[in-house]
């Protein structure tokens, strides 16, 4: 948090400085190039044995630091260029997006994107950060770390089994023996790179893509031999009412882990996703509700009768209350639970392949400035298996934005 910690405090405590910081995104005279940033610092208390929050790269959702820079460049009315630079408290830099958007006809809301480019899948991903998600934490579906590689595979179904709540640091028998943090339902974290169409009128909204990874693995360059396609499609009700449907398949594992053992006929290699959505806005409250279902083929290479998918179901509800123009409450509940699978562990009795989960969180926030943010809040969490089965965290973040 070296980067953002600092700055923040600056920004918090001297209030001559903040109110000269910009407000808005930054544009040339022409308007064709904008640019615009957050930054972010969010702290709880250390997790060295649960680790309930974290994500990929062995980042903690609540101890971390970011610095997002957005730009865009407009050399013509229907063309333009989009990328996002990510820094955080434990990675290097990222291009976390860069793509080019094509609006074909100017009188219609049809965008194509190519490139390093939104999800599609869900409607949380798309607002996973700052000031867009009104709590500190991220729901399990986008955040929690499954028990499942991609670069390595069980040889029996045991040992998934003993893998169970250990999504920070799994390991199996085939493929890499590095150290690695395992999977989400879906990342929050990381945009994939293929092709986007997008269309939206006033009561509908519809978005497909074609990419390179899943839902669970997004990617920048191939790791295996497929693609994933991925589509939503909601529709605008008035009162403020959204209902929106999702899908996504595409090819989970790397090729690297596959090619080792042959893969059993009719064992399935991909990640489905299907899920749900919906929102109401209506005054000062803004009520989401999210429903995902997700299934992973797997081989087990030395089961060839082992042909049943991993399926893991999740799904949270979460409002916000703005009672004053610079005070907001926000409270999200969750679970997440798994599909059983049978082994010799457990005495032979079907068993949840990955441990169930609950979590629910509350969050208040105080504006300083249109722009700047402090948020205090608490996060509980449960699961049926682990070392640790319940933990809290009280949390903090500061945010700015322009």
């Amino acid at each position: 948090m070296r980067t953002a910690v600092p700055l923040l405090a600056v920004l918090l405590l001297a209030s001559p400085a903040a109110a000269q910081l910009p407000d808005h995104p930054i544009s040339n005279a022409t308007g064709t190039l904008t640019a615009g940033a957050e930054v972010s610092g969010t702290f709880s208390r250390r997790d060295d044995t649960a680790f309930f929050n974290y994500t990929d790269y062995d980042n903690n959702a609540l101890r971390m630091a970011r610095l997002r820079l957005m730009t865009e460049w407009r050399p013509h009315a229907q063309f333009s260029l989009v990328g996002e630079l990510r820094v955080g408290s434990s990675t290097h830099a990222e291009v976390a997006a860069l793509f080019a958007r094509w609006r074909p006809v100017a009188r219609w809301r049809l965008d194509i994107q190519a490139g390093r480019i939104p999800p599609v899948i869900g409607a949380f991903a798309r607002r996973a950060y700052g000031r867009d998600n009104p709590l500190v934490g991220v729901p399990l579906a986008y955040q929690y770390l499954t028990s499942l590689r991609p670069d390595a595979l069980p040889a029996i179904a045991d040992d998934i089994l003993r893998m169970r709540a250990r999504g920070w640091r799994p390991s199996f028998p085939i493929g890499s023996d590095a150290t690695a943090p395992g999977l989400a339902l879906v990342s929050a974290f990381h945009w994939d790179t293929g092709l986007a169409a997008h269309w939206s009128n006033d009561r509908v909204d519809l978005a497909a893509a074609i990419t390179r990874g899943a839902p669970a693995r997004p990617v920048t360059k191939e790791t295996n031999t497929g693609l994933q396609w991925s589509g939503r499609a909601a529709v605008m009700f008035p009162a403020g009412v959204t209902l929106g449907v999702s899908g996504a398949r595409g090819d989970w594992i790397d090729q690297t882990a596959l090619d080792l053992r042959p893969v059993a006929s009719g064992v399935s290699v991909a990640q489905t996703v299907v899920g749900a959505d919906a929102s109401i806005e209506r005054g000062h409250w803004i009520v989401r509700a999210e429903y995902l279902h997700s299934t992973f083929g797997i081989p087990v290479a030395n089961d060839p009768t082992f042909t049943t998918p991993l399926t893991a179901d999740t799904g949270f509800a979460e409002a916000r209350y703005r009672f004053l123009s610079r005070f907001q409450v926000a409270a999200r509940v969750e679970r997440l639970t798994f599909s059983n699978i049978k082994g010799t562990l457990f005495g032979g009795t079907p068993t949840p392949w990955d441990a169930p989960v609950k979590r629910v969180e509350g969050t208040a926030a105080f504006r300083l400035t249109r722009t700047i943010e402090v948020r205090g809040g608490y996060q509980y969490n449960w699961r049926e298996a682990g070392r640790v089965r319940k933990l809290g965290f009280p949390t903090l973040q500061l945010l700015y934005w322009f």
